[in-house]
């Protein structure tokens, strides 16, 4: 799991493992095709070694556009908002994403009151953007991600949203991988 904090915490573990297996079987009832990254620490070069540069979970392949990489979060929403630790999560993900020129989404669990599950999205970029700064009690960073900044898709027709995500503050941007 990338040296966070799952990959410590067995409760943790097996959520993130749960997560993963739902989606996958998401992407398969939607007919897309993906690889889902072994997170095997043997598996990878010492360029991932924890907190440097965070590995996907999923490469996903949509249509016409080519691969995205993926890190699927299976945590509740806190309200109105989803949270991401700085340190551990985003400052690693933008490292992968400008290493390997290469798109980072999270991919939050998202379990509504209907029973429909789908997903809310939400770009590595646009987190950096749109995520408000806060500390948690132990005095570290993280992000609080509101609900509209995401998109939720459901089904395969629904993977079009993903193209209304624009950047609208670079600068905002640039600070955040200017810590990585």
């Amino acid at each position: 799991m990338n040296g966070d904090m799952s990959s410590y915490d067995p409760e943790l573990k097996a959520k993130g493992d749960d997560g993963e297996s739902r989606f996958r079987a998401w992407l398969d009832a939607c007919g897309r095709s993906y690889v889902h990254v072994n997170q095997s620490p043997e598996t990878f070069a010492q360029l991932f070694r924890p907190g440097k540069v965070k590995r996907p979970d999923f490469l996903v392949l949509i249509d016409s556009i080519g691969l995205l990489a993926v890190d699927v979060k299976n945590r509740r929403m806190k309200g109105d908002h989803f949270t991401l630790p700085i340190p551990s999560e985003l400052k690693p993900t933008l490292a992968f994403e400008r290493i390997f020129r290469l798109p980072v989404w999270y991919a939050y669990l998202h379990e509504p009151e209907d029973g429909a599950e789908g997903w809310h999205w939400i770009s590595a970029l646009r987190a950096a953007e749109v995520g408000e700064e806060t500390k948690d009690k132990k005095g570290e960073s993280y992000l609080r991600l509101h609900r509209e900044h995401f998109e939720v898709l459901q089904t395969v027709d629904d993977f079009g949203s993903l193209f209304c995500h624009v950047v609208s503050n670079p600068e905002k941007i640039a600070g955040a991988e200017a810590g990585v």
